[in-house]
């Protein structure tokens, strides 16, 4: 600790270089912090206690083109099929269009939704009146206690994909695995565009999750040639379709982080040289008082850790702030229901940011520790 007074110093010798330095490494761990939560929050996907009882059926083009209403009746007919809802995303304005305001709406039909999605817990009370209300809606409780919400709250939204501003009284707050939605009666809107009898997709409940890939061949191919062919997947594969990825998503995502983290590691070591080369001089003054190679090289290391973990403290403090408080996060936990950075994250992301101080400034230390007296001294003008 007596020489961290030094060390502090010679990090603030040239700000600007370390500036860019402690931005350069934050980026680069802001990134690998939010890889690491979404790899986390994929490998939670399956884990969801019945998800694995559902699948979901949209059409195989895109998630914007819609399917018509009559395959709801075919799809029911299929041996393993237990329930069906039909869902369409809504994804309406809610007081202001900005990130922290903005969360998962879906329309559905209400007196399926939770014979589907039989793992949502909520009173026998706040479901029917859910049910028999038009105008009603439910709110998972997570986002209602985000937003302060409570029984019998009116929920104003400004319609953004479709020319409806619905007007929604909240008649019950549900919980469980998946609670940070918000659901209302598929009959509302469609009244209001004048009952076109599309949907956006089919969330279909399963007698036994060992049915699932029959189910699903089975789904499409009744579907194949017709004019809305469909794509059915697991709920888990469906969710990871959303972060645009297919195939081995994990190692995807971890591969980007390592050649982020390498790189910046580059830049990082070439800075640190370069602040080295300059001090040949009074590194050499140094070993003249007694400073012994160990602790010229610890001191050197010392200094390229602090600058790393500065950065990766701001970064931990960023993805906090845009992920948590400013709302980012919860855009994402739509369709990645347990997307957090959460304690294991930071932890994991310190630990990156302190390797990467290590390793970029390893090879700088160990030259300004193996600097001979005379070789430093010479450099004196």
């Amino acid at each position: 600790m007596k020489f961290l007074r030094l060390i502090i110093r010679n990090v603030g010798r040239n700000k600007r270089r370390t500036l860019l330095t402690v931005v350069s490494v934050s980026v680069s761990v802001f990134l690998l912090a939010t890889m690491l939560a979404v790899i986390s929050a994929l490998g939670s996907i399956s884990e969801l206690t019945g998800g694995e009882y559902r699948v979901i059926v949209r059409r195989n083009t895109s998630l914007a083109d819609a399917m018509p209403e009559s395959y709801r009746q075919k799809i029911e007919q299929v041996p393993g099929v237990v329930a069906i809802c039909p869902a369409n995303w809504f994804g309406g304005i809610y007081k202001e269009d900005k990130p922290r305001y903005s969360f998962a709406q879906f329309f559905v039909d209400a007196k399926t939704i939770f014979d589907v999605q039989f793992e949502y817990q909520i009173s026998p009370e706040e479901k029917a009146a859910f049910q028999r209300e038009r105008t009603a809606a439910i709110a998972g409780k997570k986002i209602a206690d985000k937003y302060g919400w409570k029984i019998g709250d009116v929920i104003e939204l400004k319609g953004a994909a479709y020319p409806v501003n619905p007007s929604l009284t909240i008649r019950g707050i549900y919980s469980g695995p998946q609670d940070s939605a918000f659901y209302f009666h598929r009959e509302y809107v469609e009244e209001a565009l004048g009952r076109p009898g599309i949907v956006g997709t089919y969330r279909v409940r399963l007698d036994s999750p060992q049915n699932a890939p029959r189910v699903m061949e089975e789904i499409d191919r009744m579907f194949a040639n017709s004019a809305a062919p469909t794509k059915t997947e697991t709920e888990a594969a469906f969710a990871a379709g959303f972060v645009s990825m297919l195939g081995n998503v994990k190692g995807l995502i971890a591969g980007i982080g390592l050649v982020v983290v390498f790189t910046i590691t580059l830049i990082s070591g070439n800075t640190m040289a370069m602040s080295a080369r300059e001090r040949f001089t009074e590194i050499a003054v140094m070993k003249a008082l007694g400073f012994r190679p160990g602790i010229v090289l610890a001191l050197v290391l010392s200094e390229s850790v602090l600058i790393a973990l500065l950065g990766g403290a701001l970064a931990v403090v960023a993805a906090k702030v845009i992920y948590q408080f400013v709302g980012l996060g919860e855009i994402l936990a739509i369709f990645l229901q347990n997307f957090r950075i959460d304690t294991g994250t930071i932890v994991l992301a310190l630990g990156a940011s302190a390797l990467i101080g290590l390793v970029s400034g390893g090879i700088p230390a160990w030259n300004a520790a193996r600097i001979s007296i005379v070789d430093g001294l010479r450099k004196i003008a």
